[in-house]
């Protein structure tokens, strides 16, 4: 899905803020999974996930900010510029978003969405950005012990089917015919997956209060942004609003499943150890403006890749960036300029 004037390249955002990847991956093995070993797998694969991000965000013209974190972003001077809260806050609504039908279109939006408007003005400001960029990922990857045991189990199944059928033909009279057996195809099947997110919110919360008025935090010496980017065209004055809800923590009884376009920030990812398993990721990323929380471009789906090979990683990213605009290499055009509005304060 992508914004009009973002497709039509009226506006394009400069300077893209990298929200921290949220990541639930397991590490299926034979017998029961090890979560410290799932724990280290996704810390791999968050770490190698910002790097592709960010290298090809670049590659395209975008300048990229790092400076968010799940415990929040700080100026030099250590004052905190944007909470975990906020951070947290805007992770739900982005995938209460996601989460919803309107997730799951495609094209040019012909309605605009908006998700959490001061929550993305006040990170924009913090980490001086035009547009937040936010992925999640959930998934599972195979050991090749488990792969061996699910073959050998795929044949011993194939070869018990076989004999009873044989067996089956020679109770009847000794008639000769061929033999039918079960293939063992659909091993590389349903995905399992168990992890634990960073500290923040419940993405299933719906609505919740909507936070403070944003003013920059007081005597930090910050002034606003320089340099940003044109804010987008005001589009059709109406479109759902995504507010996200505050931090809930884990533990509340609210499970997700793998094998959907269901996503969290901060729930339990129900895990289900299927003996006919295989690798698999489901991912969503999204773009949202940092001036009023307008979606700037979204995508979500499944794709079979190894989480624990990095070329698989940067396959995934590949994939997900594959759609987003490159960022225009001449000047904005005045159009924008004059239909734009300063960022809520």
């Amino acid at each position: 899905m992508i914004e009009p004037s973002f497709a039509s390249r009226v506006y394009t955002p400069s300077r893209i803020a990298l929200l921290p990847p949220d990541v639930y991956v397991v590490l299926d093995q034979v017998g029961e999974n090890d979560p410290v070993a799932s724990a280290a797998l996704g810390q791999s694969v968050s770490a190698e996930t910002v790097r592709a991000i960010t290298q090809m965000l670049r590659s395209r013209g975008y300048d990229v900010d790092l400076s968010a974190r799940w415990d929040g972003i700080v100026a030099q001077d250590g004052t905190v510029l944007a909470s975990r809260d906020d951070l947290g806050w805007m992770a739900n609504g982005i995938l209460q978003f996601a989460n919803s039908p309107d997730g799951g279109g495609q094209g040019t939006m012909t309605t605009p969405r908006f998700v959490a408007p001061e929550q993305a003005a006040r990170i924009g400001w913090a980490t001086q950005s035009d547009a937040l960029l936010y992925l999640n990922v959930k998934g599972v990857t195979t050991t090749p012990g488990k792969r061996a045991a699910t073959i050998l189990g795929a044949v011993f199944i194939v070869l018990i089917v076989a004999a009873i059928i044989i067996a089956s033909t020679q109770r009847g009279g000794g008639s000769r015919s061929t033999p039918t057996t079960a293939g063992a195809g659909g091993w590389r099947g349903q995905p399992v997956m168990r992890g634990s997110p960073p500290a923040g919110g419940m993405a299933g919360v719906a609505g919740g209060a909507s936070p403070a008025r944003i003013t920059p935090p007081a005597g930090s010496g910050v002034s606003p942004p320089r340099g940003r980017g044109l804010p987008p065209p005001r589009g059709p004055a109406s479109g759902p609003v995504y507010r996200g809800g505050p931090n809930v923590g884990i533990g509340v009884g609210v499970f997700v499943p793998l094998n959907g376009p269901t996503y969290t920030h901060d729930g339990t990812v129900t895990h289900e150890d299927d003996t006919f398993a295989g690798d698999e990721l489901y991912v969503a990323m999204t773009l949202v403006s940092a001036y009023d929380g307008r979606v700037l471009w979204h995508v979500r789906g499944n794709l079979d890749l190894d989480a624990e090979d990095p070329n698989d990683v940067r396959q995934m990213v590949e994939s997900l960036l594959a759609g987003l605009p490159p960022r225009q290499s001449g000047p904005v055009s005045t159009g924008a300029a004059a239909s734009s509005a300063a960022p809520p304060h």
